[in-house]
């Protein structure tokens, strides 16, 4: 069979298409716009790029018409854009049911036909696989109950093979011990997990926990995984490295996420506390802005691109940058908890501020000025800035793609 060369934006569009139209085949046209409308916005919180997707309201005679893609989605990742996907398209599945969402997914198969499937496969999003999963599932949950301590041994096998893959397996096996140690006067359950290295074990199961644990109440062992995960992330920050959320989320099923998710565990827990993020990206861009021009209109200038924003985010009204005693210094006040902030407000309001300062600068110096603020931001910040969704990418790609096209 011969395998058309497609485009990604190509390929999402089709699926989005299909999906649309088979799902307004099982309810209405107005509610499976309204579906996937709702679904794109909880995925675009954590993948920035969605937002180059739109879904136009419209007659469902017209469905050629309802999805356009920018595309500069070509540029991004293949599995950066397949995870993504995953996940949008699971949500929906969760949303119908698992009954239905086997047999969902394969309508959306029959409908893209063989060609799309094999693409879509190549770029990473396998709906074979996707819909085989399904039924596993389905079949799991009709024999077996998931408690607390399948919940436990999964997240710390889990997290014992990212870090043994990362900084061997002597760092490992201690980690969590001594994460058990910290937490476990805290959690007393913790006491009684045994890890066991399994290179010097004749068969032993590599983690033992005691069956009373499935006793306990689902919010309070969901708690202390949350310790214990925050517990490793802070590890790999001391080791100079980062654990990779999106890595720990593609080792789980959908099942296992869904559990954690009702047991309160937060996958996407920020490494540090928005007033220390968003300090970090206000003193970057004072340092690029202030090096073209003082440090004096630098902060001048700052103030100004808060001011014109705090009416869409009251938080920016407590938020300035204070002139010092010295042409070359400033101060960062920050008089309100930031941690109260929704993540998506954060995301969004850092978003603006920086597309406001490049749209005031121009297209042309847009670029450099991206370069010079990641260049500025300390590594760490700017891996979180990443996970939370601040993509500099799509915004080095916006600039790059005005400035082509004048």
């Amino acid at each position: 069979m011969r395998i058309i060369a497609l485009e990604k934006s190509d390929l999402i569009t089709k699926l989005l298409k299909s999906i649309i139209e088979v799902i307004g085949r099982r309810s209405s046209p107005d509610y499976a716009l309204i579906m996937i409308g709702n679904t794109k916005k909880k995925v675009q919180q954590t993948y920035g790029f969605f937002q180059f997707f739109t879904i136009k309201p419209t007659l469902y005679s017209e469905i050629e018409n309802v999805v356009t893609i920018d595309p500069s989605i070509n540029k991004i990742k293949s599995e950066e854009l397949s995870n993504a996907l995953k996940e949008f398209l699971m949500m929906i599945v969760s949303s119908m049911g698992k009954n239905a969402g086997f047999f969902f997914v394969k309508e959306i198969k029959n409908k893209i036909g063989p060609n799309y499937v094999t693409a879509l496969r190549k770029m990473g999003l396998d709906l074979d696989f996707i819909q085989f999963n399904i039924e596993v599932e389905k079949k799991q949950e009709r024999i077996l109950t998931i408690e607390n301590s399948d919940v436990i041994r999964r997240v710390l096998k889990t997290l014992l093979a990212l870090m043994e893959e990362e900084l061997g397996r002597d760092f490992a096996v201690s980690t969590l011990k001594k994460l058990f140690a910290t937490y476990g006067d805290k959690y007393v359950f913790l006491k009684e997990i045994t890890v066991v290295d399994i290179r010097y074990s004749l068969g032993e199961n590599e983690i033992n926990i005691k069956k009373e644990v499935n006793t306990l109440d689902k919010k309070h062992v969901g708690n202390a995984i949350q310790d214990i995960f925050n517990g490793v992330q802070n590890s790999f920050r001391e080791k100079g490295r980062v654990l990779s959320i999106d890595e720990f989320r593609k080792q789980l099923t959908f099942t296992y996420k869904k559990k954690l998710n009702e047991m309160g565990v937060n996958l996407q827990k920020k490494q540090f506390e928005n007033s220390v993020i968003y300090t970090s990206v206000l003193k970057a861009l004072l340092d690029v802005i202030g090096q073209s021009s003082t440090q004096q209109y630098a902060v001048f200038a700052m103030n100004s691109f808060l001011k014109n924003m705090d009416d869409s985010f009251v938080f920016l009204k407590d938020i300035a940058v204070n002139a010092g005693e010295s042409d070359d210094s400033y101060t960062i006040s920050i008089m309100t908890n930031l941690d109260k902030v929704s993540e998506t407000d954060i995301r969004r309001s850092l978003q603006k501020l920086l597309q406001d300062i490049i749209d005031t600068i121009g297209t042309k110096l847009g670029e450099s000025f991206i370069h010079e603020f990641k260049e500025s931001l300390d590594k760490k910040y700017l891996v979180q800035l990443e996970e939370i969704g601040v993509n500099l990418h799509l915004l080095q790609l916006r600039q790059y793609l005005i400035e082509k096209n004048r």
